[in-house]
Parts: structure tokens; sequence; C-alpha cells
């Protein structure tokens, strides 16, 4: 059983090498776009870059992403897990922004995060919050966005 209390593993180290959210956006180019150029274009980035981007992330994950018919890059079965992990991370980027967008335009400086220690005992750590020094808590964020879902 989790409780909030217990830590959640890690994921594979795989996983936290090389900058993966830039490797997976250039994935998603290319399988959406069907070729490296178009896609690096698409990101305006070099198409050598896209192109290492892409082999860091078959190497990271231990899987051929692509085949190569002709001119066109075809996603094997594995890219299309993966196509289908990677958008629903860029979803869940997408349904937070506004809340994080609504956090960065507070007046003063960024928030920084505390740890509110509320439960049983000083040692339970049931409440993470945000905090800056005018003194907006949590509670202020659960106020402006109630429907959120960490308020």
């Amino acid at each position: 059983m989790t409780t909030p209390l217990t830590p959640r593993p890690c994921p594979p180290r795989r996983y936290l090498r090389n900058g993966m959210l830039p490797q997976l956006a250039a994935f998603e180019a290319v399988v959406r776009l069907g070729s490296a150029t178009l896609a690096a274009e698409a990101l305006c980035v070099a198409q050598p870059t896209l192109s290492g981007q892409l082999r860091k992330l078959s190497e990271s994950l231990g899987v051929r992403l692509f085949r190569l018919e002709g001119k066109r890059l075809v996603p094997t079965d594995a890219a299309l897990v993966l196509l289908h992990t990677a958008r629903e991370v860029f979803a869940a980027f997408e349904r937070c922004e506004p809340v994080l967008a609504a956090l960065r335009g507070r007046a003063g400086p960024p928030p920084a995060v505390r740890a509110a220690a509320r439960g049983a005992h000083a040692g339970c750590v049931g409440h993470v919050g945000l905090a800056d020094p005018a003194g907006h808590g949590a509670d202020a964020g659960r106020a402006a966005h109630p429907a959120a879902p960490w308020a």
C-alpha cells in the first residue's frame, strides 16, 4: 500500500539521462512529419542535432525507433508505444501550464517551495505547498484554483 509518506521509486536511470524532453519532442516531430529534415525545420534545430537526439533517445531506451524505407523514416512498434507515452507527457505539461502561468504572474519574487508539516507528529509531512516572502502560501493557491489537482 502506498501512502502520501511512502517515497515513490525513481524511474530507471536511462530515463533521466541526456535531456529526454527535447529528445521526445524531436521524436514526436519525426513521427508526425515522417522526415528528420522537416522535423528539424519545424523545431528550428539543425538536422544533425535532431538526428543526435534521436540516436541518444534510442540508446537510452534500448530499442530501435525507426526503420528507413526509401527516404522516409517509418516508426517501429516500439516507437508507436513511445509515441503514445510522449503525447501523454506533453499533454500533462499542457494541463499544468495554466497553473504555472498563474503562479509566474504573481507580483514579487517567484515562490519558494516549502514543506509545511501537518499531521499527528512533527515528523509527518503531509502537505507540500508554495510560499513566497509576501506570505502567499498553498492556501492562496487553493483559493485561486480550487479545481486544480494539487488544491
